[in-house]
């Protein structure tokens, strides 16, 4: 029998007289860690798939035509550049990076596959014309190029991770033009928003920012400092627009975000919470006047205002048809249930009406089927999250999602609401992983104190 190094345990040599494999404790396998390489090109790769909304709100705020106007002189023709540019960038995403695939399905692509099925009687009962024929075009084109853009190009850490730095820079750059080029119609209101924008927009995209940067700072440890004054700098401009919904989306986020971390991690996000709030009632008390702080006073169990009220309604109507038709509308269909003068409808725009709330607008409009394929893809979303808990990259993609989500709760409608399908989408690409060194065990979820690495010899690894 012969013996190895002083520290090694004997061993017996095979039939062929080769050492077996050498088995190294459980402690020599470390969980995920957020030392991954985050580059240039991987932000530039997920800028596109997470742009589109910044896109037509800078479009609509007038700034890429002044700016280009400036360069060129003259009238320039495109009002909408950057939405152009940003669908021709997710077009070329697409082509190059499922080409270099084979064009074979991502990983993830099967719910979603499922989801578009069950919103096929929803489409069979859609009528032609207005606004329906325009979300049906939609729902069938950009929406799922986009969830295709972020299956492909959105699949490992280091994508995930650069969602973020992508977040990041959008939240920044839309809350310094909002406070340099704000709407007057809603200063005259106290607030401050993008000019050619609805406050909900402005605070949805500096939200992302706030969530971009609080993921960063309990994640990647030398970023902490930075990453966690910025989360709360940016809070400022984020209340300013007055906006209530994003709050409660940046609470929720935060919550999933503290449930999933782990270790040390966790206590990471009391001082940045902590200030996220101090900061909320400071500004509240000194910085924001009495005409904007009582628009949040519905938080903690104020009256409902106008705006308020209107949501409710609509839920509460969306709720009773969808019991009385549970077969669904028809997509785009809301608005004829809706009672006539009931609602503010900007002109042209009478018959784009939908419940503010995504679960409701999959209900009502595309019937039990189609919910029931919203509501797999979201636990199948969920046990993603939670099979691979220990990758920092998949928690910060799930707290975009919840960001995302909890926002489809109170405004837009299932297109506007794309960026749910587009960090859902991040989440279950993490579903190709589990070939790798981070597969979960047989029980679901990872199990990185009972796992094992088996390191073959020299001689193995040379065959």
């Amino acid at each position: 029998m012969s013996v190895g190094h002083e520290s090694s345990p004997p061993f017996v040599p095979d039939r062929a007289g080769r050492r077996p494999p050498t088995v190294r404790p459980a402690a020599a396998v470390a969980p995920a860690t957020t030392d991954v390489c985050v580059g240039a090109r991987d932000v530039a790769m997920v800028l596109p798939v997470v742009a589109f909304p910044a896109a037509t709100a800078l479009d609509a705020s007038g700034v890429p035509t002044d700016l280009a106007r400036s360069l060129v002189g003259g009238a320039v023709p495109l009002g909408h550049v950057l939405l152009y540019v940003d669908l021709a960038a997710v077009a070329v995403l697409i082509v190059v990076t499922w080409a270099a695939r084979g064009f074979r399905a991502p990983a993830g692509a099967l719910p979603f596959l499922v989801l578009f099925l069950s919103f096929l009687p929803g489409f069979a009962l859609t009528s032609i014309g207005g606004y329906q024929s325009g979300k049906t075009l939609q729902m069938l084109t950009t929406t799922p190029a986009f969830v295709v853009a972020a299956l492909l190009v959105v699949d490992r850490p280091a994508r995930r991770m650069a969602l973020l730095w992508a977040s990041a820079g959008i939240g920044v750059l839309v809350a310094l033009l909002a406070m340099a080029r704000p709407d007057p119609a809603y200063q005259a209101l106290d607030t401050v928003v993008l000019a050619g924008t609805v406050s909900i927009t402005t605070a949805r995209l500096i939200g992302y920012g706030v969530v971009g940067l609080l993921c960063l700072g309990v994640l990647v440890r030398r970023l902490r400092l930075v990453a966690l004054l910025g989360a709360v700098a940016l809070a400022v401009p984020l209340l300013m627009t007055g906006s209530r919904g994003p709050l409660v989306a940046l609470a929720l986020a935060s919550l999933v975000l503290a449930v999933t971390v782990r270790g040390a991690r966790r206590w990471r996000l009391l001082p940045p919470l902590a200030g996220l709030v101090g900061v909320t009632a400071l500004t509240a008390a000194t910085v924001l006047p009495e005409a904007l702080t009582s628009r949040f006073a519905v938080l903690w169990g104020g009256p409902l205002d106008a705006s308020a009220e209107i949501r409710v309604m609509l839920s509460r109507l969306a709720a009773e048809v969808f019991l009385e038709r549970p077969l669904g509308l028809g997509w785009g269909g809301f608005g004829s249930v809706v009672p006539g003068g009931s609602l503010f409808v900007l002109p042209g725009l009478e018959d784009a009406i939908y419940p503010h709330n995504l679960p409701l607008e999959v209900a009502v409009e595309g019937g039990l089927v189609a919910l029931a394929g919203l509501v797999l893809l979201l636990v199948t979303a969920g046990r993603t999250l939670w099979r691979f808990r220990t990758d920092p990259s998949v928690v910060a993609a799930a707290a975009l999602l919840t960001f995302a989500f909890v926002n489809s709760l109170f405004s837009a409608d299932l297109n506007g609401n794309y960026l749910v399908w587009v960090f859902a989408a991040a989440v279950l690409a993490a579903q190709g992983q589990t070939s790798r060194r981070d597969r979960p065990d047989r029980a679901g979820g990872p199990n990185w104190a009972g796992r094992v690495a088996v390191v073959p010899p020299p001689q193995a690894r040379a065959r």
